[in-house]
């Protein structure tokens, strides 16, 4: 049996940290490999749950991202392990295992990208600095590989969606009506996900107050998860006269029950590298609306499976929720064919398959 370790930045609540467990304990299933996943800062809630999936997990604890020990204990890792592939994930991740990689055993080193941020700029430039120490580049959309290419020469890039438990979220039953902050008959925006400014969401708050100011006295947002932006949020809320209509759940280990409460998920980042949210909002029936990136059109056709606005409006997205929030017809027909084909495009299993297959190559 060989062994892979997959390193990643952290592994708190989010997009890459479940992608990397689900490839993680496809993995092991498979009976071919033997897999580690390594933090570079504390283990985490999505560590914790990689363990209970009988996948050894370590964590680097890392002070923060200028912490140059963390080296010096990753090359202990490697040491002790001895894998035949590292595959690591996100830029810091990626950092750590090029330079690793010449002190430590002889093994194949990958590198995955997960986001399209264009800020810090560094990230971009370290990314293509690096990339030629890996065997290959692997990126859920193909708009990730064309921009790390603008940086410069990249070695050989292989697209993998990212892939859900896609049954968990189409069988999912809904949150209890108790357990719901909003009332029976609103008509609910929302969320969910981490509280990054990366994501945009005070461009959501905004627009969510604009249909309220309108006469739209249904509508209610629904912001399921946590983050640093979290105080921030709430303050604009407030400031915008909404704070009653936006409802912050906290984290949550069932996202799938929260999209089923959902009239439409809305997505405001214009740097999503593939939007995992988007997709778990797909199978589970519920329409997305997302601004229309290079990325997203990756996930999303518009009028097909979702709704795409214009980036370059700022009455886009509050335009968008009002043709699908005034037609219950078309949120569910875009509902029912995103989940038809998130079944056949973006399950979990095809995403190990995918993995096994290069590694099979390399």
């Amino acid at each position: 049996m060989r062994k892979i370790i997959l390193l990643i930045t952290d592994l708190d609540l989010g997009g890459s940290p479940l992608v990397v467990r689900r490839v993680a304990r496809g993995l092991a299933a498979s009976g071919t490999w033997q897999p580690t996943v390594v933090s570079l800062a504390t283990p985490g809630v999505v560590g914790r749950w990689i363990r209970t999936d009988g996948v050894p997990v370590v964590g680097l604890h890392a002070r923060g991202p200028r912490d140059g020990a963390v080296l010096w204990r990753w090359l202990e890792v490697l040491q002790a392990l001895q894998p035949d592939v590292v595959l690591s994930v996100l830029i810091h991740a990626n950092v750590i295992a090029a330079i690793g990689s010449g002190f430590g055993p002889r093994c194949t080193y990958l590198q995955s990208i997960h986001t399209l941020a264009e800020h810090p700029a560094w990230h971009w430039q370290a990314q293509s600095l690096i990339a030629g120490q890996c065997a290959a580049v692997i990126a859920p959309s193909r708009f990730i590989l064309q921009r790390i290419a603008g940086y410069g020469a990249v070695p050989p890039g292989v697209v993998i969606p990212n892939g859900i438990d896609v049954e968990e979220f189409a069988r999912a039953a809904p949150i209890e009506p108790s357990l719901r902050p909003w009332p029976a008959d609103a008509l609910v925006v929302g969320y969910v996900g981490r509280f990054d400014p990366v994501k945009r969401l005070p461009v959501l708050l905004q627009a969510a107050a604009a249909l309220i100011q309108a006469g739209w006295r249904r509508l209610h947002v629904a912001m399921v998860g946590y983050g640093q932006q979290e105080a921030y949020l709430r303050n604009l809320a407030e400031k915008l006269g909404i704070a009653a209509r936006v409802h912050f759940t906290g984290a949550t280990t069932t996202p799938q029950r929260w999209y089923k409460v959902m009239d439409v998920l809305c997505m405001p980042s214009i740097s999503e590298g593939f939007g995992l949210n988007m997709v778990e909002a797909m199978a589970a029936g519920t329409p997305v609306l997302a601004f229309d990136t290079p990325a997203v059109r990756e996930i999303i056709t518009h009028c097909r499976t979702g709704w795409l606005v214009d980036t370059t409006r700022t009455g886009s997205l509050a335009e968008g929720l009002t043709a699908l929030l005034g037609d219950s017809s078309r949120r569910g027909e875009l509902g029912t064919v995103a989940a038809q084909e998130t079944e056949q495009r973006f399950s979990a299993t095809q995403m190990v398959e995918q993995y096994q297959k290069i590694l099979g190559q390399i």
